[in-house]
């Protein structure tokens, strides 16, 4: 057991964090078989030779290799080419340990329905605290592009189809809040992943090699679903985008069911009412994922409580709802590395 709790240590030192909890421990236990855990624990988020990490484990590198290789193979530990052999590294909580192994397999396992329930477990007692305590938030909502007003100039990094066309390699893959919650029919295969993690999800046959022209289809296929999308909080480089619904997504989770209404930071924009508003009821009861919009005689929409989706826009049938510029909305940062300094200065006080 104490090689588990080791390895939950070094994980809670990573900025996304894994805070401490029986279900956490028996998550790894899952994840990390009993001759694999003490290798883990000789990793850190840095990617390395397997030379290195065996001679921290005592055991021959061959062994080693071997075992880092079923492991990377699972999704539980990243595994890229490097220079003079493969390199290693442990991975995050988010995104990661939780999202690769569902991604893979699906949830239809014994092994899969178990991990799910103590996810979920590990979520509504410690898990959800701890990602709703990042300041930065992680996640960031891109608006809904068809939503998107032609007037006003438009900020590049809320376009998500020109920040896909920016990527090189790109992958789907399911779900992974869809598969492990399973509260709604929406589509499961809609996880788009670029680039670097894009490459290791494809070699690994977690995730599926797709042309730009089938990641652009994907965003038009989730916004008519009224799904969100949502993509890690900078400006730069693009890692991830999801598209989320509030009952199984873990982040839009965090402001619907705990309310913690910063824990995802909305985009530039927020939905306004015009008077060609009929009443009719359409955004209220069926696409606003917040339930930031009351009906009345005609719509209301609560500011405070609007994300900036847009996808009460898409389907208005009278053309009264539209997107407006959020007052004194603040720009992300610019890149991951800085998100994650930022949050690693809050946990350390640093």
């Amino acid at each position: 057991m104490h090689h588990y709790r080791e390895l939950q240590r070094i994980l809670d030192g990573h900025p996304v964090g894994a805070p401490e909890a029986e279900e956490f421990l028996e998550i790894l236990k899952i994840l990390f078989r009993p001759d694999e855990v003490a290798i883990a624990t000789a990793l850190d988020f840095k990617l390395r030779p397997v030379d290195e990490v065996a001679a921290k484990c005592g055991l021959s590198a061959a062994e080693v290799g071997r075992r880092l290789e079923a492991m990377a193979d699972r999704g539980v530990v990243l595994s890229k080419p490097g220079p003079a052999g493969r390199l290693y590294a442990l991975l995050p909580v988010f995104p990661g340990l939780f999202e690769y192994p569902f991604m893979k397999y699906g949830g239809d396992t014994p092994e899969q329905r178990r991990l799910a329930e103590l996810w979920q477990a590990y979520y509504m007692k410690a898990w959800a605290r701890s990602l709703a305590e990042a300041d930065p938030p992680w996640m960031r909502v891109l608006p809904a592009e068809q939503a998107l007003p032609e007037i006003t100039e438009v900020l590049p990094y809320e376009v998500a189809s020109e920040m896909i066309k920016k990527a090189g390699e790109m992958a789907l893959g399911r779900c992974s809040c869809r598969v492990a919650v399973g509260k709604c029919h929406n589509p499961v295969d809609v996880c788009l992943v670029f680039d670097g993690a894009a490459r290791f999800l494809i070699e690994r046959g977690i995730a599926r090699r797709i042309s730009l022209d089938k990641a652009l289809a994907v965003l038009r296929e989730t916004e008519e679903a009224g799904l969100v999308h949502c993509t890690s909080n900078n400006t730069g480089q693009l890692l991830f985008l999801c598209n989320c619904c509030p009952c199984c997504c873990h982040v839009l989770r965090l402001v619907v069911e705990h309310d913690y209404p910063r824990a995802l930071a909305r985009s530039s924009y927020l939905a306004r009412v015009g008077p060609e508003c009929t009443g009719c009821g359409t955004c209220a009861e069926t696409r606003c994922p917040m339930k930031a919009i009351t009906l009345q005689e005609t719509a209301a929409v609560n500011e405070d409580r609007c994300i900036g989706c847009g996808l009460c826009v898409t389907t208005c049938p009278t053309g009264a709802m539209t997107l407006v510029k959020r007052p004194a909305h603040a720009e992300p940062p610019p890149s991951p590395q800085v998100l994650y300094a930022l949050n690693a200065a809050r946990r350390t006080g640093k």
